[in-house]
């Protein structure tokens, strides 16, 4: 008959002889003497501290390890790394036994918010001509980047040369009575064309490009009917789509609601749930809920059109009450399935339906 069946423990009370042992005390950790009895080892557990009653705990084996925090003195400790010389640290050898000091070659005469740097030619590190104050570097003349790669990030003041390739967050203002260069030579003389910010910049594309209009603190987009974006897109307000929406990530679908809602505008049950595709288009393995059996579960080859799904397997619910007994007052009848478990808030016992 099915119903919820007890399941023995540890801690839980069973149809069994007690098994007791008069050499046992609190808190000591057992080990099985001579001829099979059980006796005390020899260590005792306090909750957080394992007190040694013996002479010595000795760890043996490969992977044998004790880990925490520990006090006293240790033999055979080792293996231990050398401290060898490098450049600016005065040479020696460390084998744990004593304490070591490393000296850094000039910090003597470092200041502090001063950004250091290496000297080969004096052999030690002296101040450079930058400082940081903790949220602004500062140079003695100027800052200068080169090569290729070479980026600044963060907020900036003073002038600019350049070509501004990458500047973003230009305060209004910023840029007034300044001009835009459009292309060298187009005026006819073999000079750039400006065009002041106070008025207004038509950019007018051919068939399927874009249109951009800019004047009266406004910028108009005119897009072409097939947009293809090849770069980042950052919506900041709501984005309607009212035909199809595929998503085609090669890695990650980030999700930031909390919850997701499928089936929506559904005024019926039935079964739903999330499909893994494998080797074939639109068939794989299936998380989902059955409506008629009010249960979670899995099956594989599903094909991700079906209306419905027959699971192989159920994921098994955990309940919790105060009452001891489940089969007199238990959980709610959705939970009375096959494979589900039940423990009492009351005794900490542990039930299963079967």
């Amino acid at each position: 008959m099915a119903n919820w069946k007890k399941v023995i423990v540890s801690g839980s009370d069973a149809h069994l002889a007690s098994i007791t042992s008069s050499v046992l005390t609190n808190d000591n950790l057992v080990i099985a003497g001579v001829g099979g009895a059980l006796e005390n080892s020899g260590l005792t557990l306090t909750g957080t501290t394992l007190n040694i009653g013996g002479n010595s705990i000795v760890s043996t084996g490969a992977s044998s390890i004790l880990t925490g925090s520990f006090s006293g003195s240790f033999v055979g400790v080792t293996n231990l790394p050398d401290l060898t010389q490098g450049i600016g640290i005065v040479p020696f050898l460390y084998d744990g036994s004593t304490t070591a000091t490393v000296a850094v070659s000039g910090a003597a005469t470092l200041s502090n918010n001063i950004i250091t740097k290496w000297v080969t030619t004096d052999g030690k590190f002296v101040n450079s001509s930058l400082t940081d104050n903790g949220t602004i570097i500062t140079g003695a003349t100027s800052i200068q980047l080169t090569g290729v790669n070479s980026s600044l990030t963060g907020s900036f003041t003073g002038s600019f040369k350049g070509n501004g390739a990458g500047l973003t967050n230009i305060p209004n203002g910023a840029l007034d009575n300044s001009t835009i260069t459009l292309a060298a030579g187009t005026n006819g003389t073999g000079g750039p064309d400006a065009v002041a910010l106070g008025e207004t910049l038509t950019i007018n594309g051919t068939n399927n490009e874009i249109d951009i209009i800019i004047g009266a603190n406004a910028l108009t987009i005119g897009l072409p009917q097939d947009v293809t974006i090849t770069q980042d897109l950052t919506v900041n307000r709501n984005l309607t789509v009212l035909g199809t929406a595929s998503f085609q990530n090669t890695t990650n679908l980030e999700v930031a609601d909390r919850f997701v809602l499928f089936a929506s505008g559904s005024n019926t049950t039935g079964d739903g749930g999330i499909v893994i595709q494998q080797a074939t288009q639109n068939v794989g393995e299936l998380f989902g809920y059955d409506s008629g059996l009010t249960r979670w579960g899995l099956t594989s080859s599903f094909t991700a059109d079906q209306p419905s799904f027959t699971p192989d397997a159920f994921m098994a619910a955990v309940t919790t009450l105060a009452s001891t007994n489940p089969n007199s007052s238990g959980p709610a009848a959705r939970y009375s399935a096959t494979g589900n478990i039940y423990v009492s808030s009351g005794d900490e016992s542990i039930w299963m339906y079967s």
